[in-house]
């Protein structure tokens, strides 16, 4: 099935985010054969972005996705090789499937079937294509420079039905100066900053003691086992700051506890409201540095989380680093647009309402933008996880849900 070997070729890049140029080469692939159906391609000045577009019109439908991927993570924990599709009892493996190398294929798919009907459309349809979501965005600060942002649209980048809201995130880091004696050193774990480490180690002389748990999207992490947890579990034996702080306020590697972020009514934070993973862990000299990555409802702003975490600096030794701040977002479901997209929603039998997503996505770049698909309700969301995969069929069923609602977006006048 040539959709299947289309799919397999862009996931047979290794297009981690921190490989920038492995990155643009995934992005070329993607152009080329869009370029190959007949469709309108674009790269940015930068390289770093690009854009497929079919149909004309006053207004634009934006389809938002990348083609950069997590690390694969513990390499011994995966059945089959990461970055070569394989299908396997009906299911789909590899990294990207589903986050976000699966939907890349089935958007450009849609736009490919629906060129080759010959349907009028009203709209510009544009697929914007980036390279850098799992990390820093710098690929869509690019994109608004240089180009027009689209009037609404979807990102095929998290599940179904459609979450017209996403928590906010943030990174933030703590550094602790801490005291070296012995031959424990060389502590690490962790790769990026939104996903649940799979796998940490520190140094006894020259031995290498190693925790292996198991990788998850932090915006899940009850889906994973934190090492880094596992990690700090073992060495507040060595009188450690940065472990007795992890396993007194993060024990789990799920929730904040014994923390209180004020919410903006003034009140404590209910347990639903936040959710804080430390998921990288990194040593320079005598500093150990501990990245949280911190999911917030709209009640709690990202300035009370830095609050909170300042009010126990100096008891533990540590000083707070914000890094990236994203607060919470929130698209009207009273427009046209999204009245048509739950319509097609609950032409395929799922639920009309629109749901708030617990992780982030391309949605909080440019306004008017929801997440929609591609995990279908009562599927595992394995995203960023080994073993990440997605059956054939739901695969198929993504290309026709997204074509069907293209074809009734593109044809509307308002």
């Amino acid at each position: 099935m040539k959709i299947l070997d289309d799919l397999n070729t862009l996931i047979s890049y290794p297009s981690r985010s921190e490989d920038g140029e492995c990155c643009k080469e995934a992005l070329g692939c993607v152009l080329g054969l869009a370029k190959s159906f007949g469709l309108e391609i674009k790269c940015g000045r930068h390289g770093d972005v690009g854009i497929v577009e079919l149909g004309e019109g006053e207004k634009t439908v934006g389809i938002l996705v990348h083609v950069d991927v997590v690390s694969e993570g513990n390499l011994s924990l995966w059945k089959h090789d990461p970055f070569k599709l394989t299908e396997e009892d009906g299911m789909l493996y590899g990294r990207g499937i589903i986050d976000d190398k699966g939907p890349v294929i089935a958007c450009l798919y849609a736009l490919k079937e629906i060129k080759e009907q010959n349907i009028p459309l009203k709209k510009r349809i544009r697929m914007i294509i980036g390279t850098s979501e799992e990390i820093e965005w710098t690929d869509m600060v690019h994109y608004k420079e240089e180009f027009s942002i689209p009037d609404y649209g979807f990102t095929p980048d998290g599940n179904f039905p459609i979450y017209n809201r996403e928590n906010g995130f943030m990174d933030i880091e703590l550094r602790f100066r801490e005291q070296f004696t012995g031959d424990v050193h060389s502590f690490k774990g962790g790769t990026v900053t939104n996903s649940v480490p799979s796998y940490a180690e520190y140094k006894l002389g020259e031995k290498t003691v190693a925790f292996n748990g198991k990788g998850a999207h932090s915006s899940a992490p009850e889906l994973g086992v934190n090492a880094i947890n596992l990690l700090c579990k073992d060495a507040e034996k060595y009188g450690f700051r940065f472990a007795k702080l992890i396993n007194k306020f993060f024990p789990d590697g799920k929730f904040a506890s014994n923390f209180t972020f004020v919410r903006r009514d003034g009140e404590p934070n209910k347990k639903e409201d936040l959710t804080i993973v430390p998921t990288v862990l990194k040593q320079e000299g005598d500093v150990i540095t501990v990245n949280l990555n911190a999911r917030q409802a709209y009640e709690i702003p990202g300035d009370n989380i830095v609050a909170a975490l300042r009010e126990k600096q100096e008891e533990y030794g540590y000083e707070v680093f914000p890094q990236e701040v994203n607060e919470a977002v929130y698209v009207d479901e009273n427009q046209p647009w999204l009245k048509r997209m739950q319509k097609v929603t609950a032409d395929y039998g799922m639920s009309e309402e629109c749901l708030l997503a617990s992780g982030s996505s391309y949605a909080k770049c440019m306004p008017d933008v929801v997440s929609w698909g591609p995990v279908f309700p009562g599927e595992p969301d394995c995203a960023h996880m080994e073993n990440e995969r997605q059956s054939v069929e739901s695969f198929l069923k993504t290309v026709e849900i997204y074509r069907d609602y293209l074809i009734e977006e593109g044809r509307s006048s308002d």
